[in-house]
């Protein structure tokens, strides 16, 4: 009769981690999987609906923007017009600064054409004698409104002239390159204002 071997703790031990382990990846995968099944079976719900919304929302869009106030029906009433370019002067000088002692660029632009100018933005470069740049930036010298802050400048109606000094800071050059600074400008984006019917 032989008698039974006893199993050592560090075997006991590894069995029974193995096991949990097993038990473990086992539930897992088991969660994963049915989560999957529940995402799948959801995802076209929720897509749905999401296309459902995006549609009446587009549907309904011509109606919402009939019930806006006349007033905001007119600030959004602007047509991009990139042929009306022609009609439009733009230049840059640059003057001194007595404060900070370097030179401020000084936009001018002229509306030659008979429509109203809602929106104008240039590109406005800094160059140096070979006619690299040294600064360049975007600037607005037109918006739908007009306020008290210096970047919402108003409407460029036909036949005017608009001077926009621009602010100091980043974009000063010093005064001592004056006579090396080359300026370039150039019209990056424009809106012509269209008036909304029976304003």
């Amino acid at each position: 009769m032989t008698g039974q071997t006893r199993m050592s703790p560090l075997t006991a031990l590894f069995i029974g981690l193995f096991g949990v382990g097993a038990v473990g990846i086992a539930s897992g995968t088991l969660v994963v999987l049915y989560g999957m099944r529940i995402i799948d079976t959801r995802a076209g719900e929720v897509l749905g609906f999401a296309d459902s919304t995006i549609s009446q929302t587009l549907d309904g869009l011509p109606a919402m923007l009939d019930s806006l106030p006349k007033a905001v029906q007119e600030l959004l009433g602007d047509r991009s017009a990139p042929e009306y370019v022609a009609n439009l002067d733009v230049d840059v000088d640059f003057v001194v600064d007595e404060r900070s002692k370097g030179l401020r660029p000084v936009l001018t632009i002229t509306n030659n054409g008979s429509e109203v100018v809602s929106f104008l933005a240039v590109r406005v470069a800094a160059l140096n004698s070979r006619r690299l740049p040294i600064r360049e930036w975007t600037e607005v010298v037109a918006t739908p409104i007009a306020l008290e802050d210096g970047d919402w400048r108003g409407k460029l109606y036909p036949g005017s002239t608009r001077y926009a000094v621009v602010s100091s800071g980043c974009r000063t050059v010093p005064a001592d390159r004056a006579e090396q600074v080359i300026g370039a400008v150039e019209i990056s984006d424009i809106r012509i204002w269209q008036p909304s019917e029976g304003l």
